[in-house]
């Protein structure tokens, strides 16, 4: 795998990492989930927890990343997300405040 599609999956993993667990878009999406299948669900805690939701993130992209890395509909969203993802991160450390 070259190491631009590395980068590419490791950052689009994190972005959806936390768009799944902290985002203020899917707060929704996570809330019906406790709601539909319980505060001790398994899928409640896997929308809750940063880490069990990367593993599962990062297993998808860097499947994906491996089998179709040069394939212009991966490197598309993974770019988008994985700049959005940069971008947050700079915000945030410019801001000095998480959101």
């Amino acid at each position: 795998m070259p190491f631009m599609t590395f980068l590419l999956a490791f950052g689009a993993a994190a972005r959806l990492t936390r768009l799944i667990t902290d985002d203020y878009l899917t707060r929704y999406l996570r809330v019906w989930v406790v709601r539909r299948t319980g505060v001790t669900s398994d899928l409640s805690y896997l929308v809750t927890c940063a880490w069990c939701s990367g593993l599962w993130a990062c297993g998808g992209m860097f499947t994906l990343a491996y089998f179709y890395g040069t394939a212009p509909w991966f490197i598309w969203p993974a770019a988008a997300l994985a700049a959005s993802w940069v971008y947050g991160l700079i915000a945030t450390h410019l801001d000095g405040t998480e959101q």
